[in-house]
């Protein structure tokens, strides 16, 4: 199993479009460079009137497939 570790800065409108479209998966750049893709719904619980902001641990199984998120304080 691994983790990496993302930064995520979304203001609350635009998460509020992108879960609203036909986008169902977010991208990001982890803090060692690695592209990271992850359903958008994953991150909800995270969502306050100002948005999605902090900093997430994403841990996947050994076929690189998500299997949690938390955040990081």
């Amino acid at each position: 199993m691994g983790s990496l570790v993302v930064d995520i800065s979304l203001p609350r409108e635009q998460y509020l479009q992108v879960y609203q479209s036909y986008v169902r998966q977010v991208k990001a750049v982890a803090r060692n460079g690695q592209t990271v893709r992850f359903p958008i719904s994953v991150l909800q619980p995270f969502l306050t009137h100002n948005g999605i902001h902090g900093s997430f641990e994403l841990t996947f199984d050994s076929d690189n497939k998500f299997t949690g998120i938390a955040e990081l304080r």
